[in-house]
């Protein structure tokens, strides 16, 4: 039964897929090992004190080189011109807990649409709280910009997220200071909604990269996943029912799909097929090759544009249905009084303690 409250995880059934996607991992790693022999290295010294990573092979090249920093940039060349976009991917990083041995857990979190994991405190704490917990943490920036983030479908993201999520988990930062074995995913807004609509609706999510060798989860805050639903949310939530502008306008909802100068009367989400693609409130759960999730809707009890962005009822609807499934779990948390800018960065702690209360022996 689920309501506001955390919904019971069924732990004997997240125990008995997790070892099946333990040794999917295992076996995919294997796989990668014997048929990469052609991939682009996967990172080198790079300048402003950072790394970067090569083209689209990035990620899985083996301890060649000097060990990477355990805290920093790594800038990904790789994803320029992914999503027709000239922009790169970033992953900021926090292996401070690693330095000594490596860590067993990693925590990758998703930026929202604003990508801030290199300007944005609210990152930076959440990796330097896992950290302290003994966690290896990274946060990727899949654009460089807010404009970038804002151009395509969620869906059409698909190729550059992966690139990203293959560098922090297999890249030579990830093989420094993880071992492998405990992978938690994790997004708030943009970074909830982009890569759940991958596993939604895309294969990529059953490569090895996707999973740890022991156990894999995902926990997210106030995704989109009806896109017809929060626009018309952002559409009347202004002062004197007027569209939203900020922080998320209702302008951006409508581009995302139809181009600039879209408008209500020539764009309509409920029947554009990419919008349409993005919705993925009654997915087949046996899409998600990752079986066990958490989420999140923020700020429905706020006004709408500052506080409540993201329509929270597709939210439940997601989770209620990956939930029916004998094969997955989901447990949704209402935090109604905390806004869609502020819920990961004061609630983050609730994915670790769900995370770790389901790991398997």
């Amino acid at each position: 039964m689920q309501d506001g409250n955390d919904a019971t995880p069924r732990g004997s059934r997240s125990r008995r897929t997790s070892v099946r996607y333990g040794l999917l991992a295992l076996t995919g790693l294997a796989m990668l090992g014997c048929g990469s022999s052609s991939a682009t290295p996967s990172s080198g010294v790079g300048g402003a004190g950072g790394v970067h990573a090569g083209g689209s092979d990035a990620g899985g090249g083996g301890d060649v080189g000097p060990k990477p920093p355990a805290e920093g940039p790594i800038v990904l060349d790789g994803c320029l011109g992914q999503t027709g976009i000239s922009e790169r991917c970033t992953l900021v990083t926090n292996a401070s807990a690693c330095t000594g041995a490596k860590c067993s857990k990693l925590v990758v979190v998703f930026s929202g649409g604003e990508m801030g994991c290199v300007k944005g405190s609210g990152y930076n704490d959440v990796l330097a709280g896992y950290a302290s917990r003994g966690y290896a943490a990274v946060c990727i920036n899949y654009f460089d910009t807010s404009m970038g983030s804002g151009t395509a479908p969620y869906i059409d993201e698909a190729a550059r997220i992966d690139l990203a999520v293959r560098e922090a988990t297999t890249g030579a930062w990830a093989q420094a200071y993880w071992t492998g074995a405990d992978l938690l995913l994790e997004g708030i807004s943009h970074g909830a909604t982009a890569p759940v609509i991958l596993m939604a609706r895309t294969k990529l999510d059953e490569q090895a990269h996707w999973h740890g060798s022991h156990f894999t989860a995902g926990c997210f805050f106030d995704g989109a996943y009806d896109q017809a639903a929060t626009a018309s949310l952002l559409a009347t939530g202004a002062s004197g029912g007027k569209p939203c502008t900020v922080p998320v306008s209702y302008t951006r909802w409508l581009e995302r799909y139809c181009g600039a100068g879209a408008t209500g009367a020539t764009c309509d989400l409920s029947t554009n097929p990419k919008a349409v693609e993005d919705t993925i409130t009654s997915v087949l759960p046996a899409n998600f090759a990752i079986r066990d999730f958490k989420l999140f809707e923020c700020g429905s009890a706020l006004p709408v544009c500052s506080g409540d962005i993201v329509a929270g009822p597709p939210v439940q609807a997601l989770c209620k249905n990956l939930d029916a499934s004998p094969t997955h779990t989901c447990s949704f948390s209402s935090l109604p009084k905390d806004g869609h800018l502020t819920c990961h960065a004061n609630q983050y702690e609730s994915c670790r303690t769900w995370f770790e209360g389901l790991l398997p022996p």
